[in-house]
């Protein structure tokens, strides 16, 4: 709510409630020279009050008797709705202490019905209105004073012609430590700080107040009276009054204690690292934008060639090194310049004064102002020349390293392979002595014993033809004899069979024909215990030269144990087929006489008999190919049909390979090498063991 200004009309805000009073209150303002007024009339308070909430009146003219309100009361409920609009009271009362009262609690003027004219009334109104505005203003000039002074964390004084303290800030009371302003009045600096300092600032304000001119920004070294230091940036004025005359002085006085403790640590730290640029080892210099030295360092001079900052300052990299590495230089500066990026540890060619040519790693950094602005770069710079050369050397020897190491390495895989290739070929020949003696072993064996075994024989038969036996057990003891000479007589082949092998009588067979043929001579054993038997036998398959007989002998053997091993209803699945090897899928056995025969894209005949029997134990089936070596029960196998399957495979220049399925059962495969024409590959047989 602000009361209007006085370029325009005055709104006024009559509240009377008497229709006579307040048409001769109009007409006394509608005489005023100019007509400034405007003049709003109600007749009660609340209405009153409500044109005061909407604010625009630069004065009330109030009655203090209301049909709603009367007395003193009136007043202040209109004071209290506008504080900020002047009032004056109208009453028929001259009551002088009602007026008084009034007047102290802010109303601007108390007139008496009866006793004002036209001319009373507009002078108090104009001046009711102009006092009020002096009094907002000085109020808020005094305002602002005491913030000014209460807030502000800079010291702020006055004193009179004898520098007593006349008012002072609450920055200068927490500096005197002291509760109120007035325990400052009337006391100096001689009350609050050593005599030093007191008395220089009272010379100080003592010449202010002589010559009337200021003393401003000077840095004083303040020490209380407690002893404590501090230091202030003060400005002290004469203080003069409306005719200028100097009646004392002031002063601001602001607390830089913090700031010139790190004025005195940079001076300090300044001092340490301008000492260590200079006592390193290292180059360091600073440029500004246009590559410009502003700083160096001492090794740096050394590496230019010259005595002084004088010789370097103002000069670029242009002066001291030759074209062509001063361009890298600065176009390296430029960039850096440019993006504001680093150069880190960049390891550089440089030429020093004498050009010899040496080697830096070097780091440059932008320098930026206080806005970030990037305005040149710090370079510093350490000589590498030695370790260079070092690493060149070491590179040097590392690569001879290395070539002696792959030869060392070659020499020793060639040793490895030949140590490989003699344990190989020694494992062999144990191999191949131990079964030659077993082969021997086996031949004397079978020589000794078969005569008699034949002889045993034609007794049993004689017995059995001419003997009339008186005892019925008699025919079945003979048979059972004779059984038994004839497993002997079938282990004595077997063994003569290992031992003293035969010359192969080769020809082009079938494959797939031989196998049909050898699942012929089961054929009674496989009806027996009904077997299943599933052929994939391919068909026009190359032909292969072999031993029909023995190769069917194989065939016979692997059938057979398949049989054996299955329950009655399993299945017999057989398959033949044509294919290529792959790199790593044949093994060598060292074991073998044929060792390493198969190479990779050799052209093989496979051969494969799968059962659903029972499996070999694992523990077990890397002894099923050595002699009289079996998983059948006593008097079920002799252990020597493996053997001599394996024996009659690798006489071909085949391999054999049995192990067991996941799915449950075994199978065995064989492989033939097939070449042009049909041939196998050629094989030597060694001596026969035994021979």
């Amino acid at each position: 709510m602000k009361p209007a200004t006085l370029g325009a009309k005055l709104k006024l805000l009559l509240i009377e409630d008497s229709p006579g009073d307040a048409r001769l209150l109009r007409e006394y303002l509608a005489e005023a020279a100019g007509d400034p007024f405007e003049l709003t009339h109600v007749d009660t308070l609340a209405t009153g009050l409500e044109h005061l909430a909407q604010g625009g009146f630069a004065l009330v003219l109030l009655d203090l008797s209301l049909p709603d309100c009367f007395g003193f009361d009136t007043f202040t409920k209109a004071h209290t709705a506008a504080p900020e609009v002047p009032i004056i009271v109208l009453s028929g009362r001259d009551d002088e202490a009602l007026a008084i009262k009034t007047v102290h609690e802010g109303a601007q003027d108390y007139l008496v019905k009866g006793q004002a004219d036209s001319r009373l009334l507009v002078r108090a109104v104009l001046y009711a209105i102009e006092r009020k505005h002096a009094e907002e203003a000085l109020s808020k000039e005094r305002d602002l004073l005491h913030t000014l002074l209460n807030n502000l964390p800079d010291r702020i004084y006055f004193k009179d012609r004898k520098s007593r303290f006349i008012r002072i800030s609450r920055a200068v009371m927490e500096q005197f430590k002291i509760s109120h302003p007035r325990e400052a009045m009337g006391k100096t600096d001689l009350d609050f700080f050593a005599p030093e300092h007191a008395q220089a600032a009272l010379d100080d304000e003592k010449r202010v107040m002589q010559t009337g001119q200021p003393i401003l920004g000077k840095i004083e070294r303040e020490i209380l009276a407690d002893g404590n230091v501090t230091y202030a940036l003060t400005s002290k004025m004469p203080l003069k009054d409306k005719q200028g005359r100097i009646v004392g002085n002031f002063g601001i006085s602001r607390d830089i204690t913090d700031i010139q403790r790190i004025k005195d640590t940079l001076a300090v730290e300044r001092n340490l690292l301008r000492s260590l640029i200079d006592n390193l080892p290292d180059y360091i210099y600073v440029q500004d934008a246009e590559g410009r030295y502003k700083v160096d360092n001492i090794a740096h001079r050394r590496l230019l060639g010259v005595t002084s900052d004088d010789e370097v300052v103002g000069k670029t990299v242009f002066d001291f090194f030759p074209p062509e590495l001063a361009g890298q230089y600065s176009r390296d500066d430029q960039e850096i310049l440019r993006s504001g990026h680093a150069l880190l540890n960049r390891e550089e060619p440089v030429l020093d004064h004498a050009g010899n040519r040496r080697w830096n790693s070097t780091t440059k950094v932008p320098l930026r102002n206080d806005d970030g602005q990037v305005t040149g770069l710090v370079c510093i710079s350490r000589d590498i020349t030695e370790r260079k050369l070092a690493e060149e050397q070491l590179q040097r020897t590392n690569d001879e390293l290395e070539r002696k190491k792959e030869q060392l390495q070659s020499t020793l895989g060639d040793l490895q392979h030949s140590h490989e290739e003699l344990k190989a070929a020694q494992f062999q020949l144990i191999q191949a002595e131990k079964m030659q003696s077993v082969g021997r072993l086996a031949a004397g064996v079978a020589h000794e014993v078969k005569n008699p075994l034949g002889i045993l024989s034609m007794g049993i038969e004689y017995l059995s033809k001419t003997l009339a036996p008186t005892d019925k057990n008699v025919p079945a003891i003979l048979a059972d004899m004779l059984d038994a000479l004839k497993r002997a007589d079938a282990i004595i082949m077997g063994l003569l069979d290992f031992s003293v092998p035969r010359a192969l009588a080769s020809q082009p067979e079938d494959m797939s024909a031989i196998v049909e043929q050898s699942v012929a001579l089961v054929r009674h054993e496989i009806t027996a215990k009904a077997i299943t038997i599933e052929r994939d036998l391919a068909e026009n398959l190359p032909p292969v030269y072999l031993d029909k007989q023995k190769v069917t002998q194989v065939f016979v053997n692997l059938l057979t144990n398949a049989i054996h091993a299955m329950p009655e209803r399993g299945t017999l699945t057989l398959r033949t087929y044509l294919r290529q090897l792959q790199p790593g899928e044949i093994e060598r056995d060292d074991g073998s006489r044929l060792a390493g025969k198969f190479r990779s894209g050799d052209h093989v005949l496979v051969t494969e008999v799968i059962d659903t029997g029972s499996g070999i134990p694992e523990e077990k089936l890397a002894h099923i190919f050595d002699p009289f070596f079996t998983t059948k029960p006593t008097g079920k196998g002799t252990g020597l049909g493996l053997t001599v399957t394996k024996r009659i495979v690798e006489l071909h220049g085949g391999s054999i390979d049995v192990r067991n399925r996941k799915e449950g059962g075994v199978i065995a495969t064989i492989l033939f090498k097939v070449r042009a024409g049909g041939e196998p590959a050629a094989v030597t047989p060694r001596q026969p063991w035994g021979t």
